[in-house]
Parts: C-alpha cells; sequence; structure tokens
C-alpha cells in the first residue's frame, strides 16, 4: 500500500507595514502563489513587523501632504500609482492606492498583527486589517478601530485591547521591525524563507512561486 510522503514545511516570514502599498499586493499575491505550490510545500506564512515610518505621530500625519513632501515630483507619483494599480490587477485584485487620505503610526497594528500570530488568525486579521486600510480608509492608528477589527477576526478584543497598553508587547514590536532593519531589509514586503534565504518585491504569483520554490531549494528541501 502507498502512502503519499508528507510536504516539506515552507515557513515564510512576510516582512511588511500595512500602510505599504506593495505590501497589500505583495500578501495577495503571496497568496496566489501558494495555491500554486500547495501540492509540493506546506507554506506557512507568518507576518514580521516593519515600520516604513518609525517617527511617524501616534496620531499620525496628513498621508497626501506627506507623499507630496516625499515625491515632489507629480509625473512621478502618478507614475507609482499606475504600477501599483497594474501590480494589483495582476495579483487578481484591485484597489485605490491614493484612498487613504491618514497616514498613521503602525505601531499598534503591528502590536495587534503579532497577538493574532498566537491565536493563529494572524493571516485573517492581517487580510482585514490591509482592507481597512486600503479599501475603507480606516484609521488603523486607532485603538477602538484596530479593536473593532480584532472582534471581527475571532479575536478577544479585551485581550487586544490589554495587549495596546502592554509596554513590553510595543518595545517587542519595535525591536522585532528594527532588528531587520539592521540586518539589512530596506524595502518591503520582503520574504524570508526558512529563516535562511530570501527575497524581495511583490513579485506577480507565478513569479512568486517560481522564487518560494528557488528559495526552497536553496534551503536544501526536495
Amino acid at each position: 500500500m502507498s502512502s503519499t510522503p508528507p510536504r516539506p514545511r515552507l515557513l515564510v516570514d512576510i516582512v511588511s507595514d500595512p500602510v505599504c502599498p506593495w505590501c497589500y499586493v505583495g500578501l495577495k499575491a503571496f497568496q496566489h502563489a501558494r495555491d500554486k505550490i500547495i501540492n509540493e510545500f506546506q507554506v506557512l506564512p507568518r507576518i514580521r513587523a516593519y515600520q516604513l515610518n518609525p517617527d511617524t505621530p501616534m496620531e499620525g500625519v496628513d498621508r497626501r501632504a506627506y507623499y507630496e513632501k516625499k515625491f515632489p515630483d507629480e509625473a512621478q507619483r502618478q507614475e507609482m500609482v499606475h504600477a501599483m494599480k497594474a501590480a494589483a490587477v495582476g495579483a487578481g485584485f484591485s484597489f485605490d492606492p491614493l484612498g487613504p487620505t491618514h497616514l498613521p503610526n503602525t505601531l499598534k497594528a503591528h502590536q495587534l498583527i503579532r497577538l493574532a500570530h498566537f491565536d493563529g488568525a494572524q493571516e485573517r486579521l492581517t487580510e482585514k486589517l490591509y482592507s481597512a486600510y486600503w479599501d475603507d480608509g480606516a484609521d488603523i492608528g486607532d485603538i477602538d478601530v484596530l479593536i473593532a477589527i480584532a472582534e471581527a477576526s475571532g479575536l478577544d478584543p479585551d485581550n487586544a485591547r490589554a495587549d495596546f497598553n502592554n509596554e513590553k508587547s510595543a518595545a517587542e514590536v519595535r525591536n522585532e521591525a528594527e532588528s531587520f532593519r539592521r540586518a539589512g531589509v530596506a524595502s518591503v514586503p520582503t520574504y524570508i524563507v526558512n529563516e535562511r534565504t530570501g527575497f524581495s518585491g511583490a513579485l506577480p504569483p507565478s513569479r512568486m512561486a517560481d522564487a518560494l520554490k528557488q528559495a526552497a531549494r536553496e534551503t536544501n528541501l526536495p
């Protein structure tokens, strides 16, 4: 009697920030890429913290003014938006990169993502978090908004609220984000496979599937 050999485990750390539009595209592309290799590997995603703008005030700033200052060339901004929209279509969805008008500090959002990992709800919560910000323009720096997202994702809202008030939790998120920066992560999304090798960028699903398989080979998986 033959038996199917177990699929090798592929642990994929997705280093990202919810206010990064490319990270939204990258999450969707990863999910499609995972579907393409699901018969070969048991793919286990783990969302890791990174802050593109760690010095953003906790109350947030005007997003459009921020990016007009960061990218003063309007033609360049429009080109970036066009590229993001095209990449989203390639990943099987659509969104407006210009939609959100508020740029929050994402520390507490990252705390919630980290907390959801321990409840086995991290990917589900992260999807809702991205959708709340990019599709609905929600202020994901606001605790009440985050509590509602937590509850909708099946998390205990009281536990989430307690975690927001836990300075140790906040410090751990800051340290994680800074550790990736010190390790050389300069852009997100970045994908680290089996804690050994990886790649950056919101690749199209087929190319991402190939990149994941290549990373598996580099970590000596069959």
